[in-house]
């Protein structure tokens, strides 16, 4: 008998923590950070205590209260009681955004984690690159434990110095039939705003089941997440899972209109063009990539998007540029002393400055300062997300440059006043107002619609959405789930 537990995503977008049970085995379908629950008691200035994380995510709901999937060396340290044996087959990984791989940090190393490659090279990128405490995903540092200092005069605390342990991840290939236990899986490439997004379909004892992910139908690769609804459609599926992000939405942007829209803006430009997109998102990192090079400019990104391209590239995504492209420029931002490209100190004292991470591309060609762009600046598009806006105290924009904001629209209080924080800035060097031009990386209302209906799924469960409700008569049976509560196929 199959059954499913939904601990995330219920009346919310993100979080997805799915429990599938299939007689002996058992899986999660991502395992995700619940955004606005975790928002209302956590902040940047008040995180998660790393002393008793799991013990006080475990008391707000925001972790299952499951024995035998987290860590042993923070339940040790916690008190907390656990089971040798782990309880769980795996994780099987849709893609990686923090709504669908948040808290994957807390579970135990050993429990196979299967995922793309690429979605393995974004995990590593973030293991290698952020500065959070829950960032172990790809590599795991054995924390609360004391080892002999190398003098051997006493015990220090042991870090990611020290030496890290490798996760347990299973890459698979798309179309390829793979096993879990008793379950037979098929995961099927999907666009989404990140490289990697995975659909999948589950043959369980009680039926196949459908697990879109996140996924769209307008992006630079749409065709994708068609074939994984054609797919899909033949299996005749018992149950579809379904991301409903949108399902009240009715506009459809592209990233064609993304590129059409900013070039025309760039073009006008007098100055420096700065741009905001998320990080991650090299869709919309190429949607730049050619616009800065249809208006004869070069385009600026900073160290972590140069790794994440070569760690893309390296798991074979081929249509990306090298980070050493000539029409890409890598962006060294002063940092501690601040006396990068400065004379009067050896090299050797403004690496000081930067995280061994940081000073891969150090010397590499193509990379510039901030003294080099405030001289030339209508030659550059320059990525600038919201906590870099202080270097442009060092660039000094132009009059006549501009901003363009490509990402959502706030939509809490908190981004609210992040906006009008960033509009102060804006303000303050000459860049407001902003120009608003963002393709989303869900798919619309129309197309979820569209998707059920090709699909016809016997039950389908809307997740990853506010309004289920608005799913109701889309198939044979609508399930509107509870959050714990068991359901049984």
């Amino acid at each position: 008998m199959v059954k499913l537990t939904f601990f995330g995503g219920v009346k919310e977008i993100g979080g997805n923590k799915i429990l599938l049970e299939d007689n002996d085995t058992r899986i999660f379908l991502d395992f995700g950070m619940n955004f606005n629950k975790h928002a209302k008691y956590f902040t940047e200035f008040m995180p998660v205590r790393k002393c008793t994380s799991i013990r006080d995510l475990i008391y707000l709901g925001l972790l299952p209260n499951i024995k035998g999937i987290y860590r042993k060396d923070y339940c040790k340290h916690m008190g907390l009681n656990y089971k040798e044996e782990t309880f769980v087959d795996g994780v099987l990984v849709s893609h990686a955004h923090i709504d669908h791989i948040g808290y994957l940090h807390f579970l135990r190393p050993e429990i196979p984690i299967f995922a793309s490659k690429e979605t393995n090279a974004i995990m590593e990128l973030f293991s290698r690159t952020s500065a959070g405490a829950y960032n172990e995903y790809s590599q795991v540092s054995e924390s609360f434990k004391l080892i002999p200092k190398k003098r051997g005069d006493g015990f220090k605390r042991k870090d990611k110095r020290d030496g890290m342990t490798k996760r347990n991840i299973k890459t698979f290939e798309y179309n390829k039939k793979f096993k879990i236990g008793d379950l037979e899986i098929i995961p099927y490439r999907v666009d989404h705003s990140l490289a990697g997004a995975t659909g999948f379909i589950i043959h369980s004892s009680s039926g196949t089941i459908i697990y879109t992910g996140d996924l769209r139908f307008h992006g630079r690769h749409k065709e994708w997440s068609y074939n994984f609804v054609e797919k899909s459609s033949e299996e005749k599926p018992d149950i579809m899972i379904t991301e409903g992000t949108r399902i009240r939405s009715t506009g459809i942007r592209t990233e064609d209109y993304v590129q059409k829209k900013s070039s025309e803006v760039i073009k006008k430009s007098k100055g420096i063009s700065i741009i905001n997109f998320p990080l991650r998102d090299t869709d919309r990192l190429l949607t730049f990539y050619y616009t800065a090079i249809q208006n004869n400019k070069k385009l600026i990104i900073e160290p972590r998007q140069a790794i994440l391209l070569e760690l893309l590239k390296k798991a074979g995504v081929k249509e990306l540029p090298n980070p050493l492209d000539e029409n890409l420029r890598i962006f060294y931002a002063k940092k501690g002393w601040g006396v990068i490209g400065r004379k009067d100190f050896p090299q050797e004292q403004y690496e000081k400055d930067y995280q061994t991470w940081e000073k891969e591309y150090l010397n590499a060609d193509n990379i510039i300062l901030s003294e080099e762009i405030k001289k030339n600046q209508e030659e550059y598009v320059m990525f600038m997300n919201y906590f870099q806006l202080n270097n442009l105290f060092d660039i000094m924009p132009k009059k006549g440059s501009v901003h363009i904001r490509s990402i959502t629209e706030p939509f809490n209080e908190d981004m609210i006043l992040d906006q009008r924080r960033v509009n102060n800035w804006l303000k303050l060097f000459g860049l407001y107002p902003e120009h608003h031009f963002h393709a989303s990386g869900h798919a619309s209302g129309k197309h979820i619609l569209e998707m059920i209906e090709k699909i016809k799924p016997k039950t389908l469960i809307p997740i990853h959405t506010e309004y289920p409700g608005k799913f109701r008569g889309k198939a044979k049976r609508t399930c509107i789930i509870k959050e714990n509560k068991k359901y049984k196929l």
